[in-house]
């Protein structure tokens, strides 16, 4: 598994026999080697399927602030086979309820849900919201591993 060299607080994936390698990704911050294309010029990993890990505050960043940056993140995932996923790491309720991250946020309700709801329809992207960064972390892991056996069962179809 590759890990985005910009990601600051990577997962570790303790007790889990999975090992990871520190690259630059064109999208996402966690990707399969093998369902990616290397640009040797560019020493950059081009995934077509991440996960990106949001803490809940990088995600209201993300909706406010640094919307456009996160925005062409999200256009480059658009002619994927399957949604980019975005695994953040605090209850959408939490979020919206205003408390623990959003609390000194001036994020109205409707405007993360509204934005959700947007880039949905807009972008080739599926927002996942976990009740803690451990259980983000599973989550992360499991939508890699279900793409990849998604991927080896294609591959294995007879014509």
């Amino acid at each position: 598994m590759l890990t985005d060299t910009r990601e600051k607080r990577p997962w570790t994936f303790d007790g889990v026999p999975v090992e990871t390698r520190t690259e630059t990704l064109s999208t996402g911050d966690y990707a399969l080697s093998s369902h990616c294309e290397y640009d040797p010029e560019a020493d950059t990993y081009h995934p077509r399927f991440a996960v990106e890990r949001k803490s809940g505050g990088d995600f209201l960043t993300a909706i406010t602030w640094d919307r456009e940056r996160f925005c062409a993140e999200l256009a480059r995932a658009r002619e994927w086979a399957e949604p980019l996923c975005v695994v953040v790491e605090t209850p959408l309720a939490t979020l919206v309820a205003g408390r623990g991250c959003a609390r000194d946020r001036e994020v109205h309700p409707n405007q993360i849900l509204g934005t959700l709801a947007a880039w949905h329809q807009q972008y080739n992207v599926r927002f996942v919201f976990a009740e803690s960064r451990g259980r983000a972390e599973r989550t992360g892991l499991l939508l890699l591993e279900r793409h990849r056996l998604r991927r080896v069962a294609g591959e294995r179809e007879p014509d």
